[in-house]
């Protein structure tokens, strides 16, 4: 029997490439999937903003374990990328309900409503998460858009780390994923400069590292011998590391020296709002009617847990525009204009008060306004149409106004958890000083309020001292009168003209319509940001007490009022009353006219006589609800969110085939136009032998060109096989032409491929990864014959593109390039 060959340089060159890579897979797997949980953890600290709450770890580690588990199985079995998709969608769907919508599952299992909130929440929990107030928490299936996102981050990025050649690619899927955070986040800057420093810098570091891991790993299958690991790797990776260290402190130091002025744009800011106010005629114009015979007695409110002198705001209003007085500004931009809905609770850490429970029902009171106390923290709805309130309530924290798109209905109860912030004594409001809110610009504000003010608050020192005199004065000199039944005459309504009598007169009769539109003007005057509240309060601020039974305030229509918000620099916004207690009115004849000079008014005067009160609106013409939609869109908004998860599902499951399509689309351009014509050919010859192996035909990587096509399918194998030798390894250089004839003969044998095949067939080899994922061993294979060829001093595969090999004491080596007699590029 004869001794074995010896093994040539070529063969223990490939063999340790081989064993080099055995060593490295465990290490690459482990390394791998460690640095991306790093990732996405880090990556996910842009998200906690939106739900505050345990629900997002656990929804967190659920999809970032269930992802790397169908990465790994993918990178050890080498499934394909539809495969791997349909085991994402898979552990989608059995994880998804108890991490992501915890509220619909029966334990760790799930159920059919929770399945169909989970995959609905695919497509339409996105523009929910931006049109809702935060945090979420686990409300609804509002988990479902961060859980989806984790599940496939993760999957992408293990799958980078562990398959492809460049694994720090996979730094790319959690970079998006804090971008999204971001996206969906508030307006205010509640991630940290720091954290997208830090995750920016280990993903650079990660990428340094892996660069000079994969160099080391080349040149040690190149030469066959191991490369000293700290030399090549951790010192080249420390200083770079060192370097983005550096580079990191200084860009986080600019960023909180000098941080961005401004609020953010972000999703939230540009979505078009599920509530507008600006549909609904301003509540402070529907004042008078519950003055009337026929309200003024009924009950409207029952409240229990209301403290004493306790305030149930109906809506504030703090935009005029010299005829009504409105909520939300005149374009909707401001922040009293932005109504969302709220998840669980609104974020009350900043307001410094009194936190009670308080319990309404509502009896007669109808219309949009949820009425509210303080500074809401909480609303829980009770009764047969609590889930039909809570998805249609929305709530604008900067006001405290609550909507109800719809109405509120009679017989609706819900429980308020709220704030009543502290507020100061008229000794501590005299020195008080005005607050920095933005609110709408005034317009059309009457003159006789600026001479008003000047007569008001003259010997008065400071801008809080003024506000007490003129609110003292106010209610010195002012007359209260609805203008109903036996009433002096009092006209409604809050319009310049209106306002301009009311200061003007010599008697000032009005009630808490005008008295409250008159101080908030006043207030503006003085320089604090002022705007009107509307709501009910005991005796409707006439001086009366409201009826009391066993903790329960009953609320009348003659209940209702209106007061003012001024914000200070000291306390923020203090609730202050500017009416006048209800006393008997003098004669007109006994009173000395004021001397102040009517001026032009900006809307001319209604008759002097007394306005009929039947012409007045009803108390729900403010509150009118949203025309009935007709049948066939009803029908369509209800099929529309289906339609909108099954094409969701879809795109889910097709995306891995497109991107692989694409992927190959790319190539194909890059072959087709490389810089020079033998390249063109060359990169024909790998168009066709990479659609052999798409085809299912087998072709070994060390196999020459004629060898490769031996057996295939199809027609003009052999012919591209021998022009692509011809334009190598000919001695006359190859033009334009006879490039594109080659691309040509190869555009005709592939389509010769397709004969024959089914569709599902053409489909299977269109998204095949087989000649992607064997990239890897043509080119550790064609780098080993490079080593190869140079150390025996003869011709590289490059030479003919004009590319000498290097020499270097005697040795002549051709660094990393492949051989284009193997067909690779």
């Amino acid at each position: 029997m004869s001794a074995p060959a010896p093994a040539t340089p070529a063969t223990r060159v490939r063999r340790t490439a081989r064993r080099n890579a055995r060593r490295a897979a465990p290490l690459r797997l482990a390394g791998g999937t460690l640095v991306v949980w790093l990732l996405v953890a880090v990556a996910s600290t842009s998200w906690w903003p939106v739900y505050r709450d345990d629900s997002m770890i656990v929804a967190a580690v659920t999809a970032i374990v269930a992802g790397t588990v169908v990465a790994l199985l993918g990178a050890v079995y080498r499934l394909s990328s539809p495969a791997v998709g349909l085991a994402t969608v898979a552990a989608f769907t059995l994880t998804g309900v108890p991490a992501a919508v915890p509220g619909s599952a029966n334990g760790v299992l799930p159920t059919g409503r929770g399945l169909l909130d989970l995959f609905a929440g695919v497509a339409l929990g996105w523009k929910q998460l931006v049109t809702i107030s935060l945090p979420v928490g686990s409300y609804e299936a509002l988990l479902v858009p961060y859980f989806v996102s984790v599940l496939v981050v993760t999957v992408t990025g293990v799958s980078v780390a562990t398959r492809a050649s460049r694994q720090e690619l996979g730094a790319i899927a959690p970079l998006v994923l804090f971008a999204v955070g971001i996206v969906v986040g508030p307006t205010r800057l509640d991630t940290s400069i720091v954290t997208a420093v830090v995750l920016a810098g280990l993903a650079l570091v990660w990428a340094l590292t892996a660069r000079h891991a994969r160099r080391a790993v080349a040149v040690a299958s190149t030469v066959g011998t191991r490369v000293p690991i700290a030399r090549s790797v951790l010192r080249p990776a420390l200083v770079g590391t060192g370097t983005i260290v550096a580079a990191a402190v200084v860009a986080t130091a600019l960023g909180v020296v000098a941080p961005p002025s401004g609020a953010r744009t972000v999703a939230r800011t540009d979505v078009v709002k599920p509530f507008d106010p600006r549909d609904y005629v301003s509540p402070l114009s529907g004042f008078r009617a519950y003055e009337e015979s026929d309200e003024a007695d009924t009950t409207q409110l029952r409240v229990t847990g209301l403290p004493a002198d306790g305030f149930v705001r109906i809506a504030t209003l703090d935009t005029y525009d010299g005829v009504v007085y409105r909520v939300g500004g005149s374009d909707g931009a401001a922040a009293s204009g932005t109504f969302e809905r709220v998840p669980t609770s609104v974020d009350v850490r900043g307001v410094r008060g009194t936190t009670v429970r308080v319990g309404v029902t509502v009896d007669g009171y109808s219309g949009v306004w949820l009425p509210t106390v303080g500074d809401l923290e909480r609303v829980d709805f009770s009764g047969r149409r609590a889930d039909e309130d809570r998805s249609a309530f929305f709530y604008n924290a900067s006001t405290g106004t609550g909507a109800v798109v719809g109405g509120v209905a009679r017989g609706t109860t819900y429980d308020l958890t709220a704030v009543l912030p502290d507020q100061p004594t008229q000794d501590q409001l005299a020195s008080a000083r005005p607050g920095t809110a933005q609110l709408p610009a005034l317009r059309g504000v009457p003159d006789a309020v600026r001479d008003t003010v000047e007569s008001y608050t003259d010997g008065a020192g400071s801008d809080g001292a003024k506000l007490v005199a003129m609110l003292e004065q106010l209610r010195r000199t002012g007359y209260v009168s609805h203008g109903v039944g036996d009433d002096r005459a009092s006209r409604s309504g809050h319009g310049a003209d209106r306002i301009t009598e009311l200061l003007t007169s010599a008697l000032m009769v009005g009630d808490q319509e005008q008295y409250a539109v008159a101080a908030a003007l006043m207030a503006e005057q003085l320089g604090f940001p002022t705007r009107v509240v509307l709501g009910f309060a005991e005796g409707g601020d006439s001086g009366t007490d409201a009826a009391s039974d066993g903790g329960t305030t009953t609320f009348t229509g003659s209940d209702v009022t209106a007061r003012i918000e001024v914000d200070t620099a000291q306390w923020g916004w203090v609730m202050l009353n500017p009416n006048p207690t209800v006393r008997k009115i003098p004669d007109a004849q006994q009173e000395t006219p004021k001397p102040v000079t009517r001026p032009e008014t900006v809307v001319p005067p209604p008759p002097a006589d007394q306005q009929d009160q039947d012409q007045q609106a009803p108390p729900q013409s403010d509150r009118d609800t949203p025309p009935v939609q007709p049948l066939w869109l009803q029908i369509l908004l209800a099929v529309l969110p289906w339609a909108a998860g099954v094409l969701a599902v879809a795109a889910l499951v097709l995306l891995p085939f497109a991107v692989i399509v694409l992927i190959k689309r790319i190539r194909r351009r890059r072959r087709r136009w490389a810089p020079s014509p033998r390249r063109r050919i060359v990169g024909a010859w790998d168009e066709y032998r990479d659609a052999l192996l798409d085809r299912g035909h087998a072709v070994a990587p060390s196999a020459t060109r004629r060898e490769s096509v031996r057996g295939a399918p199809g027609e003009g194998g052999p012919g591209l096989a021998a022009l692509a030798d011809r334009a190598v390894f000919g001695p006359s250089e190859v033009d334009g032409p006879t490039a594109d004839r080659m691309w040509r003969a190869t555009d005709e044998a592939i389509t010769s491929l397709r004969t024959g095949r089914t569709r599902r067939e053409r489909f299977r080899t269109a998204v095949s990864l087989r000649s992607l994922r064997l990239g890897d061993v043509r080119r550790a294979a064609a780098d080993s014959r490079v080593g190869l060829a140079s150390s025996k001093g003869g011709r590289t595969s490059r030479d003919y593109d004009g590319r000498r090999p290097i020499r270097r004491r005697g040795r002549q080596r051709e660094e990393g390039r492949p051989s284009e007699d193997r067909g690779t590029t």
